[in-house]
């Protein structure tokens, strides 16, 4: 790929609006894309893309996801900003995976690189689940998330999803004494959640502190009536010191307490998600590389950063015990909102930031292999 075409590839899957579910249209576009340019391409029973370049070991997973959260954004360049939704969350990423990798297709014997696409990362993650259940054999994976084009993420908090669903018997609104509201027993029921997790925050910040937030509540009345009925969702964001296990019991303790103090309020509690949080090790062949092309090309600083977030390394690290770092370009804190963008000269930095990577690997594993022999 030439300077502009990078920029047109990332802008041309911009304007495939691809919400979790539905990454069809993109996969499709991708898929072709991939085979253009010289990559091995096939697709999984999830709907993942994947294609490889290269041959030999080792092998170095790059992966990115397709879709974003829904919320269409007109695609647009102005003043070195290319706009649309997943510009950072994290087509751009994925785009510059993709760029980098196709460097390596006429690659003999150095190494392999296999790019995934993956459907469902901002959902509950089948992508990444159906990718790990292929089986693919990877001796080092980058995952491509907004980190910045100088920084290196490592580490991600862990999460439990909650649905909590209070009853009570309703009666007339005119004798509202009476009876039990439901949404303000919800309420209370929230409050001593979170009252009982700030016992839990730490001093050394968010990162560390078991976090709550209700994320949406509706209720059901008569008419004429007191709500009898409400639901609330509840996200704990979970530090590496607190795993879902314990964080389940604290909730389901609240819930105890909070029932043995309200006799007439009946509480269904379930869990509908968990990630366990993942801490990736900062000593290893990748991690170097990664940092010492980020140098190269931008002649650093380089941070290692601990993201409040998860993401698809959270289910991949706990399963495939590998060397493992997050990198991509763009500001996070522009992911899911209306006004996203990609800094461009970052985005094109980052393709040669991914390139080096993969080249110093490879040079370490070829280094590696003289010395044996020697």
């Amino acid at each position: 790929m030439d300077v502009q075409s990078p920029i047109q590839f990332l802008s041309n899957m911009l304007e495939i609006y691809s919400p979790s579910g539905k990454e069809e249209e993109l996969a499709r576009f991708l898929e072709k894309e991939l085979k253009s340019l010289g990559f091995k391409v096939w697709k999984d029973r999830a709907g993942n893309i994947y294609g490889e370049v290269g041959s030999g070991s080792p092998t170095i997973l790059l992966c990115g996801h397709m879709d974003t959260v829904p919320g269409w954004i007109p695609v647009k360049v102005e003043a070195d900003r290319l706009y649309g939704r997943g510009a950072v969350d994290a087509k751009a990423s994925l785009a510059a995976m993709i760029s980098a990798a196709s460097i390596f297709k006429h690659e003999t014997e150095k190494g392999r690189v296999t790019v995934a696409a993956v459907v469902e990362e901002e959902r509950k993650a089948r992508g990444i689940r159906q990718l790990i259940r292929e089986g693919l054999n990877v001796d080092y994976a980058i995952f491509g998330e907004p980190s910045g084009v100088r920084n290196i993420a490592f580490a991600y908090k862990g999460k439990v999803n909650l649905r909590i669903q209070c009853k009570t018997i309703s009666g007339h609104i005119g004798a509202q004494h009476l009876v039990d509201n439901a949404i303000e027993k919800s309420f209370d029921l929230w409050n001593m959640l979170k009252g009982t997790c700030q016992s839990y925050k730490s001093p050394h910040g968010v990162f560390y502190s078991l976090i709550p937030c209700m994320t949406h509540i509706i209720s059901r009345r008569t008419s004429g009536g007191v709500p009898d009925f409400c639901l609330i969702d509840i996200d704990l964001r979970l530090p590496p010191t607190v795993k879902s296990k314990e964080s389940l019991i604290i909730a389901q303790n609240v819930v105890k307490d909070f029932q043995a103090g309200n006799q007439g309020v009946s509480i269904l509690f379930r869990v509908t998600d968990r990630v366990e949080s993942f801490v990736a090790k900062r000593t290893t062949p990748l991690m170097d590389s990664l940092r010492k092309a980020i140098v190269e090309v931008t002649g650093g600083p380089v941070r290692f950063l601990r993201k409040t977030g998860t993401s698809d390394v959270n289910i991949f690290g706990a399963k495939l015990h590998i060397p493992v770092a997050v990198y991509g370009p763009g500001d996070a804190r522009l992911s899911h909102t209306r006004l996203e963008y990609i800094d461009i000269p970052e985005y094109l930095a980052s393709i040669k930031i991914y390139e080096r990577t993969i080249d110093q690997i490879f040079s370490v594993n070829i280094s590696g292999l003289n010395q044996q022999k020697a």
